[in-house]
């Protein structure tokens, strides 16, 4: 294993001004969250900022990325984070390139935080779930109000930014179940005016089962909306499912297999300064909370990689699961999202558990792209008979 870039969830702020009613994260099982401070102290990181220089030194990497996450860190001050930044590359530049990210419900952006984005060049992630009837059903505040329309009005104050390149923005949108596929494709293009789009599943383990018509169901919305993004939009909005599907396949039938021993580590840094496996893994319950208690003051990355939840999850990143052998799509889709892979019988050595989705939703771009191809080649022939082709 290589490490590529270091990625640190930076829980800035562990409350939020949302309920949303799908939240991962204030949960029964992570109830220990009203226990941590409501705002990280600047001593922690402090000893984040030792840590980083001490893993650099044992363990080298080109790269670390902060990422600015919650709960909502927009509650803390723009001030307290650029601090931190400004230390951060400090301490850390040139040795290492120091990046920073920024995950928002968009309920409320200050001056000072969107001048703060803009000075660090931040990549920023806004969620938003589709139409206000469907966002505001889910993602709504301590008062029951939806927040639609103020995501929407941040949106707004972000897009110059993002035209202008001093940001980097993402519309986060949960394929839930009212996602409709192209019409919340073009709420967030046409409406929103978003050109970067990342589409995310619903957070399940294949412990779970979801066959049938939801998985139809869903590969229909996703293949209907790949084939109008690829009619309409393919060179001005960015799918990052899309592309990274594409590539897949594109790598898997040309023979280039990617390096997947080089692969950008992340680990989360919780609001009381101890660290733990980054979030998308919380859905694998049992196995999420028996992971080593670490605390950034003390530990080191090594002591982070040594433990047994990290080897087994490392290996997950690297090769698709056996159960995969034999796919058409084994290489290129590589098991889907690791999390989903995972079953308390046998850790994540399972097909994902939106397998059957996934497979469908493969096989449309994979006859979407050889009909290119085969197109590409009838053109080259017309031209080398001379034929000229409007």
């Amino acid at each position: 294993m290589r490490i590529n870039a270091l990625y640190v969830i930076v829980k800035l702020v562990e409350r939020c001004n949302l309920k949303c009613s799908y939240c991962y994260y204030y949960t029964a099982d992570n109830a220990e969250v009203y226990e941590r401070p409501a705002l990280m102290a600047s001593g922690h990181l402090d000893d984040l900022l030792t840590f980083v220089e001490q893993a650099r030194r044992d363990t080298p990497f080109p790269r670390v990325v902060f990422g600015f996450h919650g709960g909502e860190p927009t509650l803390a001050k723009a001030a307290h984070v650029r601090r931190f930044c400004l230390e951060a590359r400090r301490r850390l530049e040139p040795e290492l390139s120091v990046g920073f990210s920024l995950q928002t419900n968009g309920v409320h952006l200050s001056d000072d935080w969107l001048a703060l984005l803009a000075e660090q060049r931040m990549g920023v992630g806004i969620s938003i779930d589709g139409p206000k009837d469907i966002h505001d059903r889910y993602r709504m505040d301590h008062r029951d109000r939806g927040s639609h329309d103020r995501v929407r009005h941040t949106l707004s104050r972000l897009l110059p930014l993002d035209e202008g390149g001093l940001i980097h923005l993402t519309a986060l949108a949960v394929m839930g179940d009212d996602f409709s596929g192209v019409p919340s494709y073009l709420h967030l293009v046409e409406d929103l005016g978003v050109r970067r789009i990342k589409l995310l599943f619903v957070d399940r383990t294949a412990d779970e089962p979801w066959y049938g018509a939801d998985q139809d169901r869903l590969a229909s919305f996703l293949c209907d909306t790949f084939d109008y993004w690829l009619t309409h939009h393919r060179d001005s909005v960015e799918v990052v499912f899309f592309e990274t599907v594409i590539r897949g396949l594109l790598a898997a039938r040309h023979g280039i297999r990617g390096d997947r021993s080089r692969i950008t580590l992340g680990f989360a840094l919780l609001s009381d300064g101890r660290i733990r496996i980054q979030d998308d893994f919380m859905v694998a319950t049992d196995w999420f909370w028996s992971q080593r208690d670490l605390a950034v003051a003390h530990a080191t990355l090594d002591d982070y990689l040594g433990q047994p939840h990290l080897e087994a999850l490392v290996g997950s990143l690297i090769e698709a699961p056996a159960a995969c052998a034999g796919c058409a799509y084994a290489d290129s889709c590589a098991g889907g999202e690791v999390a989903h892979r995972y079953t308390r019988a046998r850790g994540f050595e399972n097909r994902s558990v939106y397998c059957q989705a996934l497979t469908a939703f493969y096989r449309h771009v994979d006859e979407r792209l050889l009909g290119g191809e085969a197109r590409l080649r009838e053109d080259r022939a017309d031209v080398d008979d001379g034929v000229l082709v409007a």
